[in-house]
């Protein structure tokens, strides 16, 4: 099996956005208390609701990538949904903490070490995918027999 396989390093992302967003769901008021620093009363119910709404979209973003790196056959469209997920996760992290930040969110400090493992994971995933964007397809077992030969 060769290191940059895009299916097996979707299905590690997959698995890290799941778990990272179901551990903040179920977390919600350590990371809101965390994150947002002195805030109580409301201000800290918003937060807590903040973290789980966050939590559970990306479980469900990372349970979709799994799935759909599962189900689809075809390397290239594989790779291709591979890469823009990775890309659309990245982005809407970003945009969303950019916005949050403006309201004093993550004053306590910047998220340092532990995004660290992730960012490597979807640089991993990115490149095994852009490796594979133009990947062959073969639709008969003949041509599929053909290309593994070369």
């Amino acid at each position: 099996m060769k290191f940059f396989n895009a299916r097996v390093w979707l299905i590690i992302f997959g698995v890290m956005v799941l778990l990272g967003g179901a551990l903040n769901a179920i977390a919600a008021e350590s990371v809101a208390q965390d994150a947002w620093g002195d805030v109580d009363g409301q201000a800290l119910d918003v937060a807590i609701a903040v973290e789980v709404a966050w939590g559970s979209i990306l479980a469900v973003w990372g349970a979709s990538v799994i799935v759909i790196a599962l189900s689809l056959q075809h390397p290239r469209g594989r790779a291709r949904f591979g890469a823009i997920s990775v890309v659309a996760v990245f982005l809407s992290q970003i945009v969303a903490v950019g916005a949050l930040s403006n309201l004093g969110y993550g004053e306590g400090g910047g998220p340092g070490f532990a995004i660290a493992v992730p960012l490597i994971i979807a640089i991993i995933t990115l490149i095994s995918c852009i490796r594979d964007w133009n990947a062959a397809t073969a639709s008969t077992p003949a041509r599929a027999a053909s290309l593994a030969r070369r």
